[in-house]
């Protein structure tokens, strides 16, 4: 079943939508159990990208575009098309592009680089436009957070803190990935310093992220767990 309309209240964990038709709501029944009632949300962004999306959305394009030797205009194109069909995403045109849309497709040209080592010429912190998800591409290609340089994964609760970096479990522990020297750094300054300096957090990553780094396997999250 499909239905259109707008949220137009939020409380807590709930939403109240108004639906455009509310004939469509004839065919709805709540049952007694939770899987009888679930719903997806899609939320269509209606804004319009900013200026500083655009920004580092032609920073970026002209940054691959100077290392695979190809000009900034014809390579965009390849890349949005890249983009649209590893994500499913419609097309797009940068002239009336929403937020949403150009903040994936600055992460996904960020991915680009650090999977394929393309230098950029302004760090990645200052070009990606969502923090969180940056973070994590971080740690998933060990490469620093401040600088791009080859990094390690550090748990935030270690660092300036003394507390001991071998625990066995490291899920539900936010971490970030840094260098030798801004990890050096963020021990000497203390984690709310360094945090505070350089406009960073520490983030939790997933299970399988966890695996793929090397830090658990499944083996011993299970012997954990039980």
């Amino acid at each position: 079943m499909h239905f259109s309309g707008r949220i137009v209240g939020v409380k807590n964990n709930q939403a109240l939508i108004e639906v455009d038709d509310v004939q469509a709501l004839n065919g709805v029944h709540l049952g007694e159990t939770d899987e009888q009632s679930l719903v997806d949300v899609n939320l269509m962004d209606k804004r319009f990208l900013s200026p500083q999306q655009r920004r580092k959305a032609y920073a970026m394009i002209r940054d691959i575009a100077f290392y695979v030797g190809d000009s900034p205009e014809r390579l965009k194109d390849d890349l949005k098309m890249m983009f649209c069909s590893a994500l499913g995403e419609t097309w797009f045109s940068f002239s009336n592009a929403d937020m949403t849309t150009i903040r994936l497709f600055i992460s996904f040209m960020i991915e680009l680089c650090l999977e394929f080592k393309i230098p950029l010429r302004d760090s990645g912190l200052k070009r990606t436009d969502d923090l969180e998800v940056y973070l994590l591409q971080s740690m998933r290609h060990r490469s620093c957070t401040i600088c791009g340089e080859k990094a390690d994964i550090h748990h935030i609760d270690d660092l300036g803190m003394g507390n001991d970096g071998t625990k066995a479990d490291h899920r539900g522990r936010e971490m970030i990935a840094l260098c030798r020297l801004h990890y050096q750094m963020a021990h000497n300054l203390g984690w709310p310093t360094f945090s505070s300096l350089y406009h960073v957090v520490g983030v939790i990553p997933s299970d399988e992220l966890i695996r793929s780094l090397g830090l658990m396997t499944q083996k011993r999250m299970n012997e954990i767990d039980e």
